[in-house]
């Protein structure tokens, strides 16, 4: 049976990348969809050495080489303790949040990339300390420290009612966004249908 096998960025959420696979494998039988959940950074490293057909992953700016295709764009929310806000808030701009504890929520050996992100794209000015999960971010979020950002996708998946979800505003009051981009080396048919696939599930 033939494999096609994808790294995703382990931050953008998999939902749709799960309903993407079930429809593929469902039309191409002879096709088993292999997930695989990586770092931003792991992510190009496995597609570059030949491990994975196909990388699912949010754009930085990067000019890697590789093939790359639009997917969809979401915003940007920062998770803060339920209560910072009046109910009825639904956007924060970044500059509020510049006195409060910024949680990088990545494993150790994710941490450059995701300070990158943070401190040089999206220029945060609050102090970082590193969390190693979503879960584990949450949670001391929850107990009243600080805050951290993560997409609207992955922000819906979060189940706690400690926390409260705020659109991430910039210096010009537009909601942050973030691109999220198939990118691959081989222009293959296999890697185009399950792209065009996975894009209609955004």
């Amino acid at each position: 049976m033939e494999q096609l096998k994808i790294a995703y960025f382990n931050q953008l959420g998999r939902k749709e990348l799960d309903q993407a696979k079930i429809k593929f494998e469902q039309i191409y039988p002879n096709i088993k969809v292999k997930l695989i959940s990586t770092g931003h950074d792991q992510a190009f490293e496995k597609l570059a050495s030949g491990d994975v057909d196909l990388v699912i992953n949010d754009f930085r700016g990067e000019e890697n080489g590789f093939i790359k295709k639009d997917l969809t764009e979401v915003g940007v929310m920062a998770i803060v303790p339920r209560g910072s806000y009046p109910s009825g808030i639904q956007m924060i701009d970044k500059s509020d949040l510049s006195n409060l504890t910024c949680f990088i929520v990545a494993k150790p050996e994710e941490e450059v990339a995701e300070l990158h992100l943070l401190k040089d794209i999206y220029t945060i000015k609050s102090p970082f300390i590193a969390s190693n999960s979503v879960e584990e971010a949450a949670l001391l979020v929850a107990s009243g420290s600080g805050y951290f950002l993560i997409n609207e996708i992955a922000a819906n998946l979060i189940k706690n009612d400690s926390l409260q979800c705020l659109f991430l505003l910039d210096e010009d009051g537009k909601i942050m966004r973030q691109t999220i981009m198939a990118y691959y080396v081989k222009d293959t048919s296999c890697n185009n249908k399950f792209v065009e696939m996975l894009k209609s599930e955004y």
